[in-house]
């Protein structure tokens, strides 16, 4: 470990917060990336979920290292979203960022992002371009969302490409925008995309350019068991963003009557959609089945 840092403290103070759990392969790497920014004015908040592996050891050690660092260690795991407010409760800057424990993100992330809400203060948060470690490694283009147009853009923009909006999480946030959310206390399955929403209705997001976020592939949210995660089997994989709907428009105060009302159409249009895909998917699985048992009785029978 060789990383230094300058004590030239200038800016707004900003929160960076890694909730961890079981991450000993790829945790070191997430809280070396947040050590090396180039932006000084920073504390560095990491919770600790109980783990079982050797993530609490490897805390403790940059803990020691670094005295940016405040380590909090869970006596009992409080669930994922659990951990992520909980960092959020004891932040104390005016900027929060949550940095996921298989994520990185470039050298100039904070300080380009604080540059951008500094300058355009009418934005609550700015994200970065975004990838995954996959796409890093093959030279792919990052994603990027405009968002910080009008409502009409912001929700044009966000639906174009939902599934590729995990990046917008970990955007620098302003801290009381975020802590006022009411879907902190609430887990279900699109969370970040209702997340995302809800700070679009507050305001325009920037883009921070020339910076990135790396992300993990294979966590939850990646995975195959995500649905069964959330309970979503059997007949509720038919509607599985029933949920996120009614949050998303639970939460939509802050958009006009014309903004909503392209939301209501958008969400609409985003349920049907997976609507007629679990139900080929569905149709599918039932016709093989049939086969299967129709091939089954004539050997047997």
């Amino acid at each position: 470990m060789s990383l230094s840092f300058s004590t030239d403290i200038s800016g707004p103070l900003v929160s960076i917060g890694i909730p961890v759990y079981n991450s000993e392969l790829t945790l070191a790497a997430t809280i070396e990336s947040a050590l090396a920014q180039d932006y000084v004015n920073m504390e560095i908040l990491i919770s600790d979920n109980a783990s079982t592996d050797n993530s609490a050891e490897i805390c403790r050690k940059y803990q020691r290292f670094d005295s940016r660092i405040t380590l909090y260690e869970q006596t009992e795991n409080i669930g994922v979203l659990g951990n992520f407010t909980f960092l959020l409760e004891n932040a104390k800057g005016e900027y929060f960022k949550w940095l996921a424990t298989d994520d990185i993100i470039s050298n100039n992330s904070i300080s380009c992002s604080v540059t951008n809400l500094q300058e355009f203060q009418r934005n609550i948060a700015c994200s970065t371009p975004h990838l995954f470690d996959f796409e890093a490694k093959s030279s792919t283009e990052p994603v990027t969302f405009r968002l910080d147009g009008s409502e009409f853009s912001r929700i044009n923009s966000f639906f174009r490409s939902p599934g590729r909006s995990h990046g917008l999480v970990y955007s620098l946030i302003n801290r009381d925008l975020l802590t006022a959310c009411p879907l902190l206390s609430i887990d279900f399955f699109a969370w970040d995309w209702c997340l995302v929403l809800y700070l679009l209705s507050k305001g325009p997001m920037g883009l921070a350019q020339n910076t990135y976020l790396i992300s993990g592939s294979n966590g939850l949210s990646s995975s195959k068991g995500i649905y069964a995660h959330y309970g979503l089997t059997g007949w509720k994989r038919i509607l599985p963003l029933r949920q996120f709907t009614i949050e998303a428009l639970k939460t939509s105060s802050g958009w006009s009557f014309l903004g909503r009302s392209l939301l209501v159409f958008k969400l609409i249009f985003l349920n049907l959609k997976h609507f007629f895909l679990e139900y080929r998917i569905l149709r599918y699985k039932l016709s093989s089945l049939r086969k299967t048992t129709v091939l089954f009785l004539k050997k047997f029978l």
